[in-house]
């Protein structure tokens, strides 16, 4: 990929973008954690933000290719999302239903602004779809900044701080954006229909990968909730939790850098096989751990499980898209696979967590990576000549 000012601003886009997320996102469980909500209480929250998304990004990926058009509602998105965590974080009482809507809107937004940015970036250049991963790993180097940033703010001036921060952050994002072309302003593609979309899952592969990345991002999504509920157990607190994700955004650079040569070399199923075991592993790490430090060591395989599902998993569902569709298969699939798992993952998160306690929820889900992993190696066995 050859750098220029254009990739530079790609660079930049991804590390303000997930800076930004960090700031809004990453201590949004202590904050609910902080005014008094249970698991089970906080999991209706994350439920609710899954289901509004779902919709969302099902509804915006099909106006996206249908007036060939990303930047407008990646906007509208921005503006909604600084509103709502302007708005959340100082909302300082316990008031449910508040708490709900404006979780719903920042959990769901946090999803979809990165599925709209990533179907940019991926449209823009055939080079940039191949080498996404170098792309994507700034917006690790972003989180990795904000996550512990977020933590220092919330220590020396209180929630609220996240609110405005934010918008910083957006204004600083949209105006770069301004001066890139959107990706459909010199594309004549075929126009779509809406039975097109059902049309997606008459590809078995399609619904077969779907499958997979929604097992796997349920795994991963799980660390949200239940490493932050051990953190806490353990007596953490949080700046303990700012650095774990700061640790986390970090290690996962290197594959991000070279996800696409090892996509060349081993095939992108075989090397999200791997990062299921990896992930087995890692909760199992969770579970057994009797101090922070020891959940720090578990962060440390962040490096082989989530950089390689975000890169194996735009691949294989890119590679079961038809060509008029592909922010729209992108978008549905995220929609079930990021989406879905964000609508199971809390619940059972805060259901097992309190019925049988946290370890019970890591073991847990140590088994449900499992359950992918054994996924992949029947797809591997069952996959088309075309499938890498």
């Amino acid at each position: 990929m050859k750098l220029n000012k254009k990739l530079i601003s790609f660079f930049a886009i991804y590390l303000i973008h997930f800076f930004a997320l960090a700031l809004s996102y990453a201590l949004l469980l202590t904050f609910l954690t902080s005014l008094g909500y249970s698991a089970t209480e906080r999991s209706l929250f994350f439920v609710a933000d899954a289901l509004f998304g779902m919709v969302m990004q099902v509804v915006l990926g099909y106006l996206c290719d249908k007036y060939r058009k990303v930047k407008p509602f990646l906007y509208g998105c921005y503006a909604v999302y600084v509103v709502a965590a302007f708005f959340l974080y100082r909302t300082t009482g316990k008031i449910f239903f508040i708490h709900l809507l404006l979780v719903m809107l920042i959990g769901s937004l946090q999803r979809i602004t990165i599925g709209l940015l990533d179907s940019f970036t991926m449209e823009q250049d055939p080079d940039y779809k191949e080498n996404f991963g170098t792309i994507r790993m700034w917006g690790s180097i972003g989180w990795a900044i904000g996550s512990p940033l977020a933590a220092v703010l919330v220590t020396r001036f209180g929630y609220p701080v996240l609110g405005v921060s934010f918008f910083i952050s957006v204004i600083v994002l949209v105006i770069i954006l301004m001066f890139i072309d959107d990706v459909y302003v010199k594309n004549n593609r075929v126009p779509i229909t809406s039975a097109d979309i059902r049309k997606l899952f008459e590809n078995k592969n399609y619904v077969m990968v779907v499958i997979i990345l929604f097992v796997l991002f349920s795994v991963d999504l799980m660390q949200s909730y239940t490493v932050v509920d051990k953190i806490m157990a353990l007596n953490g607190n949080e700046q303990n939790v700012g650095n774990y994700f700061a640790l986390c955004a970090i290690v996962e650079l290197p594959l991000f850098f070279i996800g696409g040569k090892l996509v060349k070399k081993y095939g992108v199923i075989k090397l999200t096989a791997f990062a299921a075991g990896m992930f087995v592993i890692r909760y199992c790490i969770y579970g057994f751990a009797t101090t922070v430090g020891q959940i720090f060591i578990g962060g440390l395989l962040q490096a082989f499980t989530f950089p390689i599902i975000t890169v194996t998993g735009k691949l294989l569902v890119d590679q079961q898209t038809p060509d008029n569709m592909k922010v729209s298969g992108q978008q549905v699939a995220l929609a079930v696979y990021s989406g879905g798992s964000a609508l199971i993952a809390p619940f059972v998160c805060g259901l097992v967590t309190d019925m049988f306690g946290v370890n019970a929820a890591m073991f847990f889900t140590a088994f449900e990576a499992l359950i992918g992993f054994g996924l992949c190696l029947l797809f591997i066995r069952k996959q088309r000549p075309n499938i890498q």
